[in-house]
Parts: structure tokens; sequence; C-alpha cells
């Protein structure tokens, strides 16, 4: 008999390849039965700012999801905080996005975003993607401001934000309403499965979304044609793709560099190890 396993996706293009995996068969050839559900059934609604209040989340933490994607940083931070799962691999793509300002914006470089208020998913990738380029285009973190806005795209459009922190398919949306884009935006992603999926299920998971990336490798149209299924056929020419690196085992060094840039940033209280948080075997 199959095993299930219950997934939440975001309905993004850089969580497509397990719905690829799903709709190929290959979650079902490695005797898994994967229950795949995209976005939060409540919407921008169900973004709220508190990520443990979050719809994946509380799934999680009441038994009713098994597995879910989530930003390198976020899963570090979900499972100290929520005391639940373990991450058991670095997830298949590498995500992209941007900053972006309005047609109109005075704004052209990260430097003249300094203390001004970008749209962001609290503690969510385009939070902390947007902290690392802030920095890296050597604006101070005292002086990186970012605001949370369960729909981002509508808090630049209407003009509540300067600039927002997007990823697809809300990037092409805001060039499409004649955006700019300011800066690019890079990061990955972590997966964290419950304590109740050992390492042999872990180990299909994995090897059933690497058989996903080499068929989305097979040709661009076809990438294009999954992973940007959200936007509208005649945008997805142009879009933001993420970089297929498959999925990856989470090492202890890489793991301690981005729990030491947290910890600095009072994002986590302590630091969690590595054996409490990795599924290593």
């Amino acid at each position: 008999m199959a095993r299930t396993i219950r997934l939440q996706g975001d309905s993004n293009a850089h969580d497509r390849p397990w719905r690829v995996a799903v709709e190929q068969g290959f979650f079902a050839e490695e005797g898994l039965d994967v229950v795949y559900h995209e976005d939060n059934p409540k919407g921008a609604e169900g973004r709220v700012k508190d990520f443990a209040h979050r719809w994946k989340e509380t799934q999680l933490q009441h038994g009713a999801l098994e597995v879910y994607p989530v930003c390198e940083w976020g899963a570090i931070e979900r499972v100290q905080r929520l005391g639940k799962g373990k991450i058991i691999g670095l997830d298949a793509t590498v995500r992209t996005g941007a900053i972006m300002v309005r047609k109109d914006s005075r704004v052209h470089t990260l430097a003249e975003l300094r203390n001004v208020p970008i749209a962001v998913t609290w503690h969510a990738g385009t939070f902390y993607a947007a902290i690392e380029v802030m920095e890296a285009a050597g604006v101070p973190f005292a002086e990186i401001k970012l605001e949370h806005a369960a729909d981002r795209l509508d808090a630049l459009l209407s003009g509540r934000n300067e600039a927002a922190a997007l990823m697809e398919p809300l990037v092409s949306r805001a060039l499409e309403a004649r955006c700019r884009k300011i800066a690019d935006l890079r990061w990955r992603g972590g997966i964290v499965a419950g304590e109740d999926v050992d390492e042999e299920t872990a180990g299909k998971l994995r090897r059933a979304l690497n058989r996903a990336i080499e068929w989305l490798r097979q040709n661009e149209d076809r990438s294009r044609a999954e992973l940007l299924r959200d936007l509208k056929p005649e945008l997805r020419k142009d879009g933001l793709l993420p970089e297929l690196t498959g999925v990856k085992p989470y090492q202890s060094a890489e793991f301690k560099a981005k729990v030491d840039w947290m910890l600095e940033r009072g994002f986590l209280q302590a630091a969690p190890s590595y054996e409490e948080t990795v599924r290593t075997k």
C-alpha cells in the first residue's frame, strides 16, 4: 500500500517540480501517494505577519501535513520555533525574484531605498533575500526597512509602498503594469518534513523530485509552460525562471553560516543545533 504524503506548496514557480513529480508519476513510482495542495485556501488573507499562524505552519503543527517547502532561513526558523519536523534537504530550485518600484518612482538604485519601507512577506524568502541584497549594496542593516504586506503587488501598485520584493508570478505582473526592476533576488529553499517521515521515505521524495528536475531540463519551452503556468501565456516567454539545481543534502557548514547570519541580525534567539534541526540519517 502506498504511503500517503500530504504536501502544501505556495503556488509559485519554485514549487512546480513537486507538482511535476505528482503529474508525471515520479512519486507514485517510489510507492508514495503525494496529495499536493497549491497555495493556502485563504489566499492573501492567509499570509499573516506571524508565520506561526499561517496556513502551512499550522497544518504541520496539527499533523495535517507531512512535508512542505519553504525558504532556507525559514526552514531553520520554523523547525526551531514550531518544535515540529526536521529539514531533509535543500529544495529542488534556487528561487529567484526582484525588488521593484513603480514606473514613475524616483528610485533607481538600492541605495535610494535606505530607510524606505519595502513590502515583503514577513520572514519568508523575499524578506531575507531583500536584506542580503541591500547589505551587499552598502545599506547598513539598521537602515533597511521592511514592511509586511499580505498582497505585496497591491502594496506596490497602490502606492502604499515605494518598493516591493516579489517573486513569480508577481514579478511578471508588475512588469506588465510597467513597474521597474531595481535588483535581482536569489535564495535557496529547504524541505521540512514531519517527524514521522523517516529517511527511507525522505529518500524517495528526493529521488522523485530530482527526476522532475531532469524532466524539466529537457527543454526550456517545457520548463516555461510548467514553472510559469500561473502567468498568462503571453507573459511566460519573458518570465523569471528559478534555477533547476535538484535536491541537495544540507551540509553542517552551510547550516552554521545561515544560523550565524540570522543570530547576528536578531532573527533567532538562540542557535539551534544541526543535529536537532536537520535529518542526517
